[in-house]
């Protein structure tokens, strides 16, 4: 979640549409300066905006245009070849053609060669032509420069710069260690979907003492339309429960759901973690993106919905913070998150912050999610279902 994108304290949570459209059109925008940046077009103009502006082309253009042609090596031999023109033995050679072992004639011949060449001509027209230096390199460098000058993306570029700025900042301080859009069918690969204690323990699910639902492992979940779903179901089960006095005992629920982990997949310390998510507000229910450990504590609760209230929260040793925050669920999808750092984690919705607290949980720690059931839950508020559109997670660079 983007720190650009809060409003001020007292202002509404972003709808989420507004917020992914937001977001979208700043990476379409970053997308859009990159492909400028590595145009042809652009470093082209990047390298003429240096030459054009340090005044190397000025000078060029000026070094062209002050070439005159009487001031020439062509206008020398021309003078000097008139010169020779009106000496007696050159006339006379013109007239008789004697006299040319003379040096004078010698000469006469050799400038005349030069001069009737087309390199000569071709040069003295270019010399004495007033518009010269439109016709040099230097002169097309500048009709290229302000071409470009004015051209759609050079003149795009700073804006969307300009809009990104605050973006970019943000998401230069982070790069991705873990994400998951549930394209795929296959779990397995990045999710677990037993409890820890039981993968360690019982190498099946099992439930806690207390709880009325047992968690199956992976049948209450499914991956559909690129959502994973956790689906709380009035069903019956046979399991078993831990206590921690008689061990691993078997039970009968009434209940079934499900939990989806990075337990033994992925685990990080400290970053930027956030995932699109739909909780139904349903009494009696609890549903929670979490980060846990091998141990009970420490906790990070960085979304629950518990008996229709929405809840953050975050657990240690020594501190126990919980923060009820007002958010209509009424089946809408939000992007929630934290960002986790050595002694404070900050809470974030659709990018606004909701809530901080100074704490310190450094374990390296795994991403979850649950669902579950209270006393008093009415069957006839189920089936339902956790959905989870994607997850990112992202550590400092």
């Amino acid at each position: 979640m983007i720190d650009f994108l809060k409003y001020r304290i007292f202002s509404p949570i972003m709808s989420t549409e507004k917020y992914e459209k937001t977001i979208a059109v700043m990476e379409s925008n970053c997308k859009k300066i990159g492909e400028i940046l590595e145009s042809e077009a652009y470093n082209r103009f990047v390298k003429l905006k240096e030459y054009v502006e340090s005044g190397q082309c000025k000078n060029d253009i000026a070094v062209v245009k002050n070439q005159k042609y009487k001031n020439s090596a062509e206008y020398e031999i021309e003078k000097k070849l008139k010169l020779l023109a009106k000496s007696k033995k050159v006339k006379k050679f013109i007239l008789t053609g004697s006299n040319s072992e003379s040096i004078e004639v010698g000469e006469y011949l050799r400038l005349k060669q030069i001069f009737e060449t087309d390199e000569y001509k071709e040069k003295k027209t270019y010399l004495c032509d007033i518009d010269k230096h439109k016709k040099c390199s230097a002169y097309k460098n500048l009709e290229d420069y302000n071409y470009l000058k004015k051209s759609e993306d050079v003149n795009l570029l700073p804006k969307l710069q300009k809009s990104c700025k605050k973006y970019v900042a943000e998401m230069s301080k982070w790069k991705g260690t873990f994400g998951d859009d549930f394209s795929s069918v296959v779990l397995e690969r990045k999710w677990v979907t037993q409890p820890v204690t039981a993968l360690r323990h019982l190498q099946k699910s099992y439930s806690q003492l207390g709880d009325l639902q047992f968690i199956s492992d992976g049948n209450n979940i499914n991956v559909t339309n690129s959502l994973l779903q956790i689906i709380t179901r009035n069903e019956s089960a046979n399991g078993f429960v831990w206590s921690e006095k008689h061990g691993f005992v078997p039970q009968k629920f009434s209940y079934t759901s499900g939990i989806a982990s990075t337990a033994t997949i992925f685990m990080q310390t400290y970053g930027r973690i956030e995932a699109k998510v739909r909780m139904p507000k349903t009494k009696r229910t609890y549903h929670a993106f979490w980060l846990g450990c091998e141990q009970m504590l420490p906790f990070i609760n960085i979304f629950c919905v518990n008996n229709g209230k929405v809840q953050v929260g975050a657990f240690n040793n020594s501190q126990s913070i919980t923060k009820k925050i007002h958010v209509p669920l009424n089946q809408k999808f939000y992007v929630v998150g934290i960002e986790w750092n050595t002694s404070e984690i900050i809470w974030k919705i659709n990018g606004k912050k909701v809530f901080s607290a100074e704490i310190r949980i450094n374990e390296q720690m795994y991403l979850a999610f649950s669902s579950g059931v209270k006393k008093g839950i009415s069957n006839m508020d189920l089936p339902i279902s956790f959905d989870v559109d994607w997850v990112k997670c992202y550590k400092h660079k």
